[in-house]
């Protein structure tokens, strides 16, 4: 992809009222940009790279503020670009001031350029820089580690040995195709069956560790469901520990869906408090209803709460939304019950609680991360974050599928090979092998503008 060599300016830092901002100018003219600013006893255009100096910005004869400026020479910097970065005091009109003096004669960078300039520049990988994306929006220990084992390179390796595989079955296939009539030995069927079965699994696999690398980052939804009063919110503050929903005994309170975030084990978890599913004739809590089955069905877990009705109607159209797997069945209130009736639900797989007593919490918070783990291994081998890679994984395991049936059906080598080339394209537009500019674009938009 090209891209314009102009020198680019930024605030890197969040806007507000801070010890230090910093600015961040990249580009040909980077330090020739910022030496017209920048008044030292130090030429900052004669430094050598990586070197900070202080100094003062200058507005003509007005002064701006006292600063550091610390400069990379391309290209042994972030981008492969010179680099010049000016940390001033935190003040929101100071650090604005500074960068409207940038701009006579910089272009203010777009969202994730500087990023975007490494990649192009051959300083990170794709992998490296979307990693760099989920470091910076990371809020649990789980989402950073997943982040910083992909930035260290764990996924783009483990791509590479697969996509060594499929060069390896490639180059097989095409000598075969290219030297038919020639004295090499044939290629044995059933064992490059074997093998490309074998890939295959290991590409379900991969594609697999993508939904719970979405979980990571974007953080597991959990929808509260059940009837009226039966105890959804009072369970809702009990994660949170907090009153953050409004608790009465009169049905239908929850009017809309509440939803708070906490940190579960390491996991970001989205707990969302719905509206009670039942027929109402309030206009306002018909509206809520709506919304809670959209947000019912894109959950990843159900908590489904009674409070002794089993409920067995809701709970036959939850099943009908959802898959069933999703839900875990909650009896609540459970300190209104003798043991024996508690003994019959949790026979039925209800989870007993009482928020009164904070009794069997512990046990629903352990059911939520059921078959979500991720081990420390896994993280460590690669695995995928983002619906892009993803779908590239998808589309290779389609293409090699359809490399076995080639082979099945006898349709010639010529078709194996375009299929696992195919694979094998798709592979390499996860480590940026192959890239369009629409993706790339896409990528990067997501980044704030100092990045």
């Amino acid at each position: 992809m090209e891209y314009s060599h102009d020198t680019i300016s930024a605030i890197s830092t969040p806007i507000g009222v801070g010890g230090i901002s910093v600015l961040r100018v990249s580009g040909n003219k980077a330090i020739e940009v910022v030496s017209k600013i920048f008044f030292s006893k130090i030429d900052l255009k004669k430094q050598s790279s990586h070197k900070a100096i202080f100094g003062r910005i200058m507005d003509g004869e007005k002064l701006v503020d006292e600063v550091i400026v610390t400069i990379f020479k391309a290209p042994h910097s972030y981008t492969g670009e010179d680099i010049a970065e000016i940390s001033c005091h935190g003040s929101t009109f100071i650090t604005n001031q500074i960068l409207q003096m940038l701009l006579r004669n910089t272009r203010l960078a777009e969202p994730g350029e500087f990023t975007q300039r490494a990649f192009l520049n051959d300083k990170i990988g794709l992998t490296q820089a979307e990693a760099i994306g989920d470091l910076l929006s990371a809020k649990t220990k789980i989402a950073h580690l997943a982040a910083l084992k992909q930035y260290e390179g764990s996924l783009r390796i483990r791509i590479e040995k697969l996509l060594t595989k499929l060069t390896d079955y490639r180059t097989q296939l095409e000598l075969e195709i290219d030297f038919l009539e020639q004295d090499l030995d044939e290629i044995d069927n059933n064992k490059l069956i074997d093998e490309l079965t074998a890939l295959n699994q290991e590409l379900i696999y991969l594609a697999k560790t993508g939904e719970e690398g979405l979980i990571i980052k974007d953080g597991l939804k959990v929808s509260l469901v059940g009837a009226p009063n039966v105890g959804k919110s009072s369970i809702f503050n009990s994660f949170l520990q907090t009153e953050r929903a409004i608790v009465t005994p009169i049905p239908g309170t929850t009017r809309d869906y509440l939803g708070e975030v906490i940190s579960l084990s390491g996991y970001l978890v989205r707990i969302f408090d719905t509206a009670g599913l039942r027929k109402t004739s309030d206009q306002i809590e018909m509206i809520g209803i709506k919304r809670s089955y959209e947000i019912i069905e894109n959950s990843h877990k159900i908590i489904f709460v009674i409070d002794g009705d089993e409920n067995k109607e809701e709970y036959k159209t939850l099943s009908n939304l959802v898959d069933p797997k999703k839900i875990i069945k909650v009896l609540n209130k459970a300190d209104k019950f003798t043991k024996n009736e508690l003994l019959k639900f949790a026979k039925k797989g209800y989870i007993i609680c009482s928020t009164h007593q904070s009794l069997g919490l512990t046990e629903l918070k352990n059911s939520l991360l059921h078959n979500i783990e991720i081990s420390e291994e896994e993280l460590h081998s690669g695995i995928l974050t983002n619906a892009r890679q993803i779908a590239a994984v998808n589309r290779a395991t389609k293409s090699v599928t359809k490399a076995l049936e080639s082979i099945d059906n006898s349709m010639g080598y010529e078709f194996t090979a375009f299929d696992l080339k195919e694979a094998s394209s798709a592979l390499e537009e996860i480590i940026g092998k192959v890239t369009t500019d629409d993706i790339l674009n896409n990528i990067f938009a997501n980044f704030c503008i100092g990045k």
